[in-house]
C-alpha cells in the first residue's frame, strides 16, 4: 500500500482530471450551441434588408415647377412587421384649377427572395397584396418598384 502522500497525489490528480473533463464538456456544449447554422447567402441578404428597414421611415418627393404638381410618399416600417404608407399629391394650373389628395394604407410588410431578386412584399389590412423589387442605389437611397426613397433609420415612430 502506498504512502499517504501518494494517495493525496492520486486523489488530487483524479480531482483535476474530473474538473478538466467538466470544463471540456461545458466548452464543447457552448461551441455546439453557438455553432452557426447553415444559412444561405439569399437568406442572409433578406435578414439584412429586414433589419435595415425595421423601424425606418422612407420618404420620396417629386415635384415640378413647370407643371405645378408635387407628390410626397412616406412609408413607415414598424418593428412588429406592420407598415403605414402615406401619399399626398397636389397640382395646379395657374389661374384655372387646382387639386390635392392624400391617402393612408396600412398592413403587413416582408422581404422575400424571388429567384435572384430581393422583393418587398405587402399585405394591406383590406386584403390586397403585392410585391415590388427592392434594391439599394449607389447614392444610398432605397429603390422600391422604381421609386427612390431617402431612408431615416429609427424614424418610423412605431
Amino acid at each position: 500500500m502506498g504512502s499517504n502522500t501518494e494517495l493525496r497525489y492520486h486523489y488530487m490528480e483524479l480531482t483535476i482530471m474530473i474538473s478538466i473533463k467538466r470544463i471540456t464538456t461545458i466548452i464543447i456544449s457552448s461551441v455546439l450551441l453557438a455553432a452557426p447554422s447553415k444559412i444561405t447567402l439569399a437568406e442572409l441578404i433578406v435578414q439584412q434588408w429586414k433589419q435595415g428597414l425595421s423601424g425606418s421611415k422612407l420618404t420620396s418627393y417629386s415635384g415640378s415647377v413647370i407643371n405645378s404638381n408635387s407628390t410626397l410618399t412616406v412609408i413607415n416600417f414598424c418593428h412588429n412587421g406592420r407598415y403605414s404608407y402615406y401619399k399626398e399629391g397636389s397640382w395646379s394650373v395657374p389661374g384655372q384649377a387646382a387639386g390635392a389628395s392624400n391617402s393612408t394604407i396600412t398592413g403587413r410588410w416582408d422581404i422575400q427572395q424571388s429567384e435572384n431578386q430581393v422583393m418587398f412584399g405587402y399585405l394591406t389590412d383590406h386584403g390586397e397584396s403585392g410585391t415590388f423589387p427592392i434594391y439599394l442605389q449607389n447614392d444610398g437611397r432605397v429603390n422600391i418598384g422604381g421609386t427612390q426613397f431617402a431612408v431615416q433609420q429609427g424614424g418610423s415612430g412605431c
